[in-house]
């Protein structure tokens, strides 16, 4: 039986704290890398299941969802990925469903030793969402792990108003591909220079 959910509220659940960015799969690689040679970490898919099997890989650069096409026009949408310590217990929280039956969440909620990865993505035709690392904690671990990912973002992505942009990523700007939140946005929101 999984533990009862904290509120987001109280000393872990002070402030969101998030970095924005535009990247490429091979963008994001040498940013897990550098925070990986510090941290042993899992990346666990958040979200509602049917049952409290997860799925985790234990690298950045096994994220099944890293190479693969942007499945949503809407980077809000898009896959995420709660990253924990090695060894921390993912806490399923129950989520009765109005049709009956309990989901099972994974999210920051029942974890907050963690942070969530959104890697965004290509959309087909010409389109690069943007992905974002955040936390709704400020355990200590949070705080760390938030910090090692900005800061290794802030050293290998170029800053561009409120975003951070991978070297391939500004390439396919600079090519003219839409670095943009969502397809069905006016143009005028897209990252401009």
């Amino acid at each position: 039986m999984p533990a009862a959910a904290p509120e987001l509220v109280g000393p872990h659940y002070a402030h969101l704290m998030q970095r924005l960015f535009f990247a490429t799969a091979d963008d994001l690689i040498p940013v897990f890398e550098r925070v990986e040679a510090k941290h042993r970490l899992v990346y666990t898919l958040c979200g509602l299941f049917p049952s409290e099997e997860r799925s985790s890989v234990s690298s950045g650069a096994a994220i099944p969802t890293l190479r693969s096409p942007a499945p949503h026009p809407s980077a809000i949408a898009c896959p995420q990925y709660l990253v924990t310590a090695v060894g921390q217990r993912i806490i399923f929280r129950d989520s009765p469903q109005k049709s009956g039956g309990v989901r099972y969440a994974v999210d920051q909620l029942a974890n907050p030793d963690s942070i969530i990865m959104q890697p965004g993505g290509l959309y087909p035709p010409e389109v690069l969402l943007n992905g974002r690392v955040g936390s709704a904690s400020s355990t200590p671990f949070a705080a760390q792990l938030h910090r090692a990912f900005t800061s290794a973002i802030g050293k290998l992505f170029k800053h561009v108003r409120a975003f951070y942009v991978g070297t391939q990523a500004y390439e396919l700007w600079q090519r003219g591909y839409r670095l943009t939140a969502a397809v069905q946005s006016p143009r005028e929101y897209d990252l401009a220079a």
